[in-house]
């Protein structure tokens, strides 16, 4: 959920601060500072988002294959991202483990269920370990496989939920529902707050995040709730699709804020630059990430 966009640099004052590199170090003399990130293309982020939704129906309508191959290089492109980053921080993650495990827990969910999410865990352990066992440059150990750790638990292990989902008796339309209000969120969050956002909602993680736009949210998710129960979506009735709404709204506002939080401790905006008008997949996916299996475990409270 992105609620407004982070506020652009302001003009340099009379007696300007030293150049700062994109984490807050100053830049080294001589060195010009980089150019300042480009705000949120409105109309390019449309059209791409409405590219993207296309394909998402369009693989979704083909069948459950079409869909997850479609959704599994999107989540890569997300892993590939977050290992960029980690290594430009001098962590030495290690990325084709992280990926094969990733595959198999991905894949393994729909397959196996969460035998096949515990298959690809064990797999990320034993091959984290082996891999950097037989490196003989190895260094920071402890760090290099936490960041592995970190990235494959978080993108394609949250991301492995959607498998879950889709196993399910109308699949489909649950992982439309769950996609469609984090959309919502995004959305709500976006044109409430960067209009009428005031009130920060976390000035030290994401300085652009308002309660206005958290407020945006509420209203744009809840309301498409209603409209998600039954009959659109079988088995779900009116207080059921309220409740799930209002833990889709919770999960999407701290996988924002959690991808916020890594990325100012990286020293970067945006982690890639794949989508126009986005950034980085990553910057579309991250309330996704934690939305997906917030839903799976509501619709198990549930008993659904």
């Amino acid at each position: 959920m992105s609620g407004e966009p982070d506020p652009e640099p302001s003009d340099a004052p009379s007696m300007p601060d030293p150049p700062r590199s994109a984490n807050g170090d100053p830049t080294p003399a001589g060195e010009a500072p980089p150019p300042a990130p480009a705000g949120r293309n409105l109309p390019l982020a449309i059209a791409s988002g409405v590219v993207l939704a296309g394909l998402f129906l369009l693989t979704l309508w083909l069948n459950d294959y079409a869909f997850l191959v479609f959704v599994a290089v999107i989540v890569i492109i997300g892993l590939l991202e977050v290992a960029i980053a980690l290594r430009e921080r001098g962590l030495r993650p290690a990325t084709p483990v992280a990926i094969g495990a990733g595959l198999v827990m991905f894949f393994g969910a729909y397959v196996a269920g969460p035998v096949g999410q515990v298959l690809g865990l064990v797999l990320l352990v034993f091959g984290a370990l082996t891999w950097l066992l037989s490196d003989r440059g190895r260094s920071d150990v402890t760090a290099s496989l936490g960041a592995t750790f970190l990235m494959t638990l978080w993108v394609p292990f949250c991301g492995s939920f959607i498998g879950l989902l889709l196993d399910r008796p109308d699949g489909a339309w649950y992982v439309i529902a769950v996609v469609a209000m984090t959309v919502a969120a995004d959305i709500g969050a976006y044109a409430l707050g960067s209009r009428f956002g005031r009130h920060k909602l976390a000035p030290s993680v994401s300085p652009g995040k308002t309660w206005e736009g958290l407020l945006g949210a509420l209203v744009t998710v809840l309301v498409l709730a209603v409209f998600m129960a039954e009959p659109l979506v079988p088995g779900l009735n009116l207080v059921e699709a309220l409740i799930l709404g209002a833990g889709i709204l919770f999960a999407a506002t701290l996988g924002d804020l959690s991808e916020s939080l890594v990325k100012r401790d990286l020293g970067v905006k945006d982690l890639g630059r794949v989508l126009p008008g986005h950034g980085g997949i990553m910057d579309r996916m991250d309330a996704l990430l934690f939305t997906l299996p917030t839903t799976h475990l509501i619709l198990l409270a549930l008993g659904l």
